[in-house]
C-alpha cells in the first residue's frame, strides 16, 4: 500500500517539473526575442538545414511546441514551405530527446538542490526586479530550471518509496502485447500532462529506480512520443489549412516512427548497449532510455528522406476547401496567438487580404458596377476579427516595437473601416451624375478620374516604388478639384439648374468619395511603413505579396 508521503512527493514532484518547464520554456522565448523566427527565415533554405534548425531551436527552447507554432507561422507567410517545414518538425522530434538527455545526465548524477535552489533564488531576483525584458525573461528561465530539477528530485524519491513498497515490475510482461500496453501508458501520460517531457522525466524516474525495467521503459517512451501528436491535433481542429497539414505530417512522422520502433525494439536496445560500450557511456538505465530515445527518431528522420517526397504533395491536396473562402480569416492562427512576432505578421498578411478586396472594389463602384452588402459584411468581420486577433495577442509581454506596431496596425484597420462605412454612399455618385447635363457629368467623372488615380498610385513592387508623398499630392489634387466642384455646384443652383435637393445628394456622396480615397490612402501607406520600416528582414516576402494585394 503507498503511503501518503510517496503520494504527496510524486504529485508534488510532478507539479514542480511541469512548472518548472513552463517557466524555463517561457523565458527562454521571451528572453530570445526575434531570435527563433530569424533562424527559421535564414537557417531552412533546404531540407538538412530546416533538420538542424528544428533540432536546434527544440534543444535550446526546451519545446517542440514552441518551434511548431513558429513554423506553422512562417509556413503561413510563405516563409517556408510545406516540404522544409516539415522537416523543421523532424529535426524538432530529435530534439525533443535532449530533455531526456539533461535529466539522465545531470538529474541522476548530481546532488540537485545544492545547484537547484540557488538557481531558482537567482532566478526570482532577476524576474521581480529587473526592468529589462530579456533580463526578466533570463531569470523566469532560471528559475524555471532549478523548479525542474527540484521535481525530479522528488519523484526519484517518490518512485524509490514506490519500488521498496510494490513490485510494480511484475505487473509488466514481456511480449509484444506488455509493450503495446506500456506504449500506451506512455501516450495517456503525454496526452494527459500536455508535455512530453513530463512523461519522459516520470519513465526515466522509474526506470532509473529499477520501478521498470528498461524495455518497458522503452515501449512508455514511444508511446510518450506518439502522445505528442494528440496535443497538436486538438491545437489545429479550428485552424487553417496550412496548420493542418504540417500537424497532419507531424503525426504521421511519429507514428511511423512509433511503429518501427514497437516492432524492433528488441533490435533497437542491442544497438543501444553496443553504443553504450562504444562510446564508453555509463551503462545506467536512464543513459540507456536517452540514447534510446534519440536513436529510434533518429531512424524515423532516415525513413522520411524516402518518404517524405511523397507524403508532401498528398499533404498539399489536403484542407483545399478551407482556402476558397477568400474573405475569411487565413492567416489569423489560434496557435501563434501567443507569439506576438508571428502575430503581428499573420495580422498583416490578413491586412493585405482586405487590400486585395478592397481595391478593385473601390475602382470599380465609381464605373457604375454595383456592390453587395454582403461584400462589404465579410470586410468588415475580416477586420474585426484582426482587431480581436491583436487585442487577444497583446495580452501577453511585448517588445516596444512589437507594441508599437500592433497600434499601427489598428490604426490601419480605424481607416479600413472608415473606409468600408463610406463606400456604398460613394458608389451612388455615378447614379446621380446620369440626371445631370453632360457640363456638370464631366465635372463629376473629373473627380472620379482623380480619386481611381489617387487608389492606383498605391502599387509597392520593383517596377513602381511606393512613394507616400505622391499620393498625398493626389488626394490633395482631388480635395481641391472637389472644392472647386462644390462652387461650380452652388453656382448651378443660383442658376437653377440644380435643385437644392440634388445638390445636398450630391455634397454628400462627394463626401463620402474624398473620405473612402482619403482612408485608403493613409492606409495603405501605414501599412508599407510597417512592413518596411518597423519589422526589417521579418516581412521582406510581403512586399512581393502586395503585387498580388494591391
Amino acid at each position: 500500500m503507498l503511503s501518503w508521503s510517496a503520494i504527496s512527493q510524486l504529485i508534488g514532484g510532478l507539479g514542480l517539473f511541469l512548472l518548472g518547464m513552463w517557466l524555463l520554456t517561457e523565458g527562454l522565448k521571451l528572453a530570445g526575442g526575434y531570435a527563433l523566427e530569424k533562424i527559421l527565415a535564414k537557417w531552412t533554405v533546404t531540407r538538412f538545414k530546416s533538420f538542424i534548425s528544428g533540432f536546434t531551436l527544440t534543444a535550446i527552447v526546451q519545446s517542440s511546441s514552441a518551434v511548431t507554432v513558429s513554423v506553422i507561422g512562417f509556413i503561413n507567410a510563405g516563409l517556408l514551405d510545406l516540404s522544409r517545414s516539415l522537416w523543421v518538425i523532424f529535426g524538432s522530434n530529435v530534439g525533443t530527446s535532449m530533455t531526456a538527455w539533461i535529466v539522465a545526465l545531470l538529474g541522476f548524477k548530481f546532488k540537485i538542490d545544492i545547484l537547484a535552489l540557488p538557481a531558482v533564488g537567482i532566478g526570482a531576483i532577476l524576474h521581480l526586479f529587473s526592468s529589462n525584458l530579456r533580463s526578466k525573461s533570463m531569470g523566469g528561465a532560471l528559475a524555471g530550471l532549478g523548479l525542474l530539477f527540484l521535481g525530479l528530485q522528488y519523484l526519484q524519491s517518490a518512485f524509490t518509496n514506490v519500488e521498496q513498497m510494490v513490485d510494480l515490475s511484475a505487473l509488466f510482461s514481456e511480449g509484444f502485447i506488455g509493450m503495446l500496453s506500456m506504449a500506451l501508458i506512455g501516450l495517456v501520460l503525454t496526452a494527459t500532462m500536455q508535455s512530453s517531457s513530463a512523461a519522459l522525466a516520470i519513465v526515466l524516474t522509474a526506470v532509473a529506480t529499477d520501478v521498470l525495467p528498461l524495455s518497458a521503459g522503452a515501449a512508455a517512451v514511444i508511446g510518450a512520443n506518439i502522445g505528442t501528436t494528440i496535443t497538436a491535433l486538438i491545437a489545429v481542429l479550428k485552424a487553417n489549412a496550412n496548420a493542418r497539414r504540417v500537424a497532419v505530417g507531424h503525426v504521421l512522422f511519429n507514428v511511423i516512427t512509433a511503429l518501427v520502433a514497437l516492432l524492433l525494439l528488441g533490435v533497437f536496445l542491442e544497438i543501444v548497449q553496443w553504443l553504450q560500450q562504444t562510446l564508453q557511456l555509463d551503462a545506467n538505465a536512464a543513459i540507456s532510455l536517452a540514447l534510446f530515445h534519440t536513436l529510434f527518431n533518429l531512424v524515423g528522420v532516415l525513413l522520411m528522406v524516402l518518404l517524405e517526397p511523397k507524403i508532401t504533395p498528398w499533404l498539399m491536396s489536403l484542407f483545399t476547401r478551407s482556402e476558397t473562402q477568400t474573405i475569411k480569416p487565413q492567416y489569423l492562427d489560434k496557435n501563434i496567438v501567443a507569439m506576438p512576432d508571428l502575430a503581428l505578421n499573420a495580422s498583416i498578411l490578413d491586412q493585405q487580404r482586405v487590400f486585395s478586396e478592397l481595391k478593385p472594389l473601390l475602382l470599380n463602384i465609381q464605373q457604375g458596377f454595383g456592390v453587395k452588402d454582403e461584400h462589404i459584411s465579410d470586410l468588415r468581420g475580416l477586420v474585426s476579427a484582426i482587431n480581436d486577433y491583436v487585442v487577444q495577442s497583446s495580452q501577453h509581454q511585448l517588445s516596444t516595437e512589437t507594441a508599437n506596431a500592433f497600434q499601427t496596425v489598428i490604426h490601419i484597420n480605424v481607416y479600413l473601416s472608415d473606409c468600408l462605412d463610406n463606400i456604398k454612399e460613394s458608389g451612388l455618385l455615378e447614379k446621380l451624375k446620369e440626371t445631370l447635363c453632360e457640363s456638370d457629368q464631366l465635372k463629376i467623372s473629373d473627380i472620379q478620374n482623380q480619386s481611381k488615380v489617387a487608389i492606383k498610385a498605391c502599387l509597392n513592387d520593383s517596377e513602381h516604388p511606393y512613394s507616400a508623398s505622391q499620393t498625398h499630392q493626389k488626394i490633395m489634387d482631388l480635395k481641391q478639384k472637389i472644392s472647386e466642384t462644390r462652387r461650380f455646384i452652388i453656382e448651378e443652383v443660383r442658376l437653377q439648374r440644380i435643385s437644392p435637393r440634388v445638390m445636398d445628394e450630391l455634397f454628400r456622396q462627394l463626401t463620402a468619395l474624398d473620405r473612402t480615397t482619403e482612408q485608403y490612402v493613409k492606409a495603405f501607406d501605414s501599412l508599407v511603413n510597417l512592413s518596411h520600416a518597423e519589422l526589417p528582414g521579418m516581412l521582406e516576402k510581403d512586399a512581393n505579396a502586395s503585387k498580388t494585394s494591391t
